[in-house]
């Protein structure tokens, strides 16, 4: 309810003070934001919003800054109690009869165990399930002598990705539509029109002939999904309606399940996104669920069995920015803030249970990990108003978001480009000039400590555990230009040694390719495969060659080529990489660009087939001799961007 307005001049008054005292406090300090604000009309939601017009933004008004009329008593959040319970976990290489299909196959390379990241491909072992904008194609592929597409099914919008959950499919797609529904209170219906993330479950039972038995829709964009046993949740994002906002509201089916809350933060921000996280099961007909919450631009998800993470850099309104300068000239605090938010997830439900903040900005979802309760998080500073412009630090919260143990200033002048937690040990690479790979102890959580580092040319942008004591990072070779900055040029592939937690050391370093060269890896984890029992590891390759150009009288003249494709490596701890073969699927020539045709996303592998992914193309390799082509099947596909989260 919207006080009255002597009231509410009285309760904006507080308000003011406390936000303002709130929003400019001393950055990393131990407290921090208590709770988000609960508002459950859509009255409440245009009050909220009414600021937040392009003037409030962007600094042309000379209006009261923080009118948000919410009753104070709505500060501190009341959700409902819940404990969750570990989910049991797939095993990374599944099992099958083999009048099916393949004995073992590779699943999808996911950060937590247990927890199970969509895709724009996956396999069982004997079909290939792929989606390309509008079109999701099932493979029948092994064996691979006798593949063919089975399926090439329409699905309604833009297919984003995908869950493979036994004889179910579960595919996003984005799409404008529109609903009619009947708001809390009133008898006359209303049209809904927006854009929409659907979910629609297929009963694949007959691959050939694939099933819709339910769809699930949640306002706005799709941005990722988790899936934890039969239960699948997935955000979404939307700019909220300044001018006339409304609750959201999610579907299933046809029928409108309304969402009853939105928590949004109890400090201005220039900028907000509407997001929804909805949860439901693949199987069987329960609700689905879902929250709703008003929060910056999120850029990083991590889900473990137990919660949700969802962070975020703050992002201040305009007319604070002056207010900054002032207070770092005398506190020489940084201001750059994430903020993080977790919420509680078991078998569907979800409950906001805290917020968060932490100085610096996460560079993707592997600078989140819980670990016994806690979540460590690792994070760089880029504070232009001090003498160090540059550095990164690691923290540990508690349940409740509280910092209780810290590492701070590592790395002055350097940003973070890849982040491994691995149990009690953090791998953190920073990169300035050199690569220095950094081993930090989180075995006491109140007090991390530094324990060795290793300085090398390059940076690693993924990092994977090969074994406890081994490490493998895939990244970029670096040189110096003639102006003494560094410039990127080779993929880089290095095995590192880090028994010694005190002295890591590198094994062996390979470099693929000159500058333009890539891989998908270094932007999407998901495009990385290592098998140890196989002994392979396949790295998806845009390599570019120079090639010398005969009789010329300067030094240095050359012609680009360009190979796409895929480098299997064996690899032995002791000595490193051993070339084992190259599958060629691009066309050789430059203008196969990187998001689309023939350049390789991803790689799976059913007994001893190694199968390759373009966008084009599904190319099915003997792995005791990867010459032999077993297969090779083109698909329907588009030329747009493959977008990574």
């Amino acid at each position: 309810m919207i006080p009255q307005a002597p009231v509410r001049s009285l309760l904006l008054t507080v308000i003011i003070i406390v936000v303002c005292a709130g929003l400019y406090q001393v950055s990393g300090t131990d407290t921090p934001i208590s709770g988000m604000l609960e508002i459950t009309t859509d009255e409440d939601l245009k009050e909220y919003l009414k600021n937040v017009t392009p003037e409030y933004r962007y600094g042309y008004t000379n209006e009261m800054y923080y009118d948000i009329a919410i009753p104070m008593a709505e500060m501190a959040p009341s959700p409902a109690s819940m404990v969750a319970k570990e989910a049991a976990s797939p095993t990374a290489i599944a099992t099958g009869s083999s009048d099916k299909g393949a004995n073992d196959f590779s699943t999808t390379n996911i950060q937590v165990a247990g927890v199970d990241e969509a895709d724009f491909v996956k396999n069982d072992g004997k079909y290939i399930y792929i989606e390309s904008g509008e079109t999701l194609t099932i493979v029948d592929a092994f064996p691979p002598e006798q593949g063919k597409i089975v399926t090439e099914l329409p699905v309604e919008g833009s297919v984003s990705e995908l869950f493979l959950a036994g004889d179910h499919l579960v595919v996003f797609s984005d799409t404008n539509d529109e609903h009619w529904y009947i708001p809390k209170g009133s008898a006359v219906p209303i049209p809904d029109y927006s854009r929409k993330t659907e979910a629609v479950i297929y009963d694949i039972s007959d691959r050939k002939s694939p099933k819709e038995v339910r769809t699930i829709s949640a306002p706005g964009s799709y941005e990722n999904a988790r899936m934890i046993g039969d239960y699948v949740y997935f955000i979404t994002e939307e700019t909220p309606d300044y001018s006339n906002p409304r609750m959201p509201i999610i579907y299933d089916g046809t029928e409108p399940v309304e969402i009853s809350s939105i928590w949004c933060p109890p400090y201005p921000m220039n900028e907000y996104q509407m997001h929804t996280l909805t949860s439901f099961p693949v199987t069987g007909s329960a609700q689905p669920q879902a929250e709703s919450f008003l929060l910056g631009y999120s850029n990083t998800l991590y889900v473990s069995p137990q919660n949700v993470y969802i962070a975020y850099e703050k992002q201040l309104p305009w007319y604070g920015w002056g207010m900054i300068e002032e207070k770092s000239e005398k506190a020489k605090e940084p201001e750059q803030e994430s903020v993080i938010h977790r919420f509680a997830i078991k078998d569907g439900e979800i409950a906001y249970k805290t917020t968060g903040t932490v100085p610096g900005y996460l560079l993707n979802q592997f600078s989140l990990d819980e670990n016994r309760g806690n979540l460590r998080v690792a994070t760089t500073v880029s504070d232009w108003s001090s003498d160090e412009n540059q550095y990164s630090n690691v923290y540990v919260f508690d349940p409740d978001l509280k910092i209780i143990g810290r590492l701070e200033h590592l790395a002055p002048e350097e940003k973070i480009y890849s982040v491994r937690f691995m149990g009690d040990l953090l791998y953190l690479v920073t990169f300035k000039q050199t690569d220095p790979l950094f081993v930090i102890d989180l075995s006491n959580p109140y007090q991390p400590g530094l324990l060795g580092e290793l300085k090398i040319p390059g940076y690693s942008d993924y990092l994977h555990p090969y074994d406890e004591t081994h490490l493998i990072g895939i990244g970029k070779e670096t040189m110096e230009n003639e102006w003494g900055g560094i410039i990127p040029t080779g993929v880089k592939i290095a095995l590192f040694d880090v028994s010694n937690v005190n002295n890591p050391q590198l094994v062996e370093s390979i470099v693929i390719g000159e500058k333009g060269s890539d891989s998908a890896v270094l932007s999407d984890h998901r495009a990385f495969l290592l098998d140890k029992e196989r002994n392979i590891m396949a790295i998806p390759i845009r390599e570019v060659v120079h090639i010398p150009v005969q009789g010329s009288k300067y030094e240095g003249s050359h012609t680009e080529e360009t190979w796409q494709g895929t480098y299997v490596f064996g690899i032995n701890p002791d000595t490193g990489f051993t070339e084992k073969g190259r599958i060629k699927q691009g066309t050789g020539t430059s203008g196969d660009e990187w998001w689309y045709g023939s350049t390789v996303l991803r790689s799976l592998f059913m007994d001893d087939v190694l199968y390759t992914i373009s966008r084009d193309r599904i190319v099915g390799s003997n792995l005791k001799d990867l010459t032999q082509r077993l297969m090779d099947i083109r698909i329907k596909h588009d030329d747009r961007p493959t977008y990574y989260y």
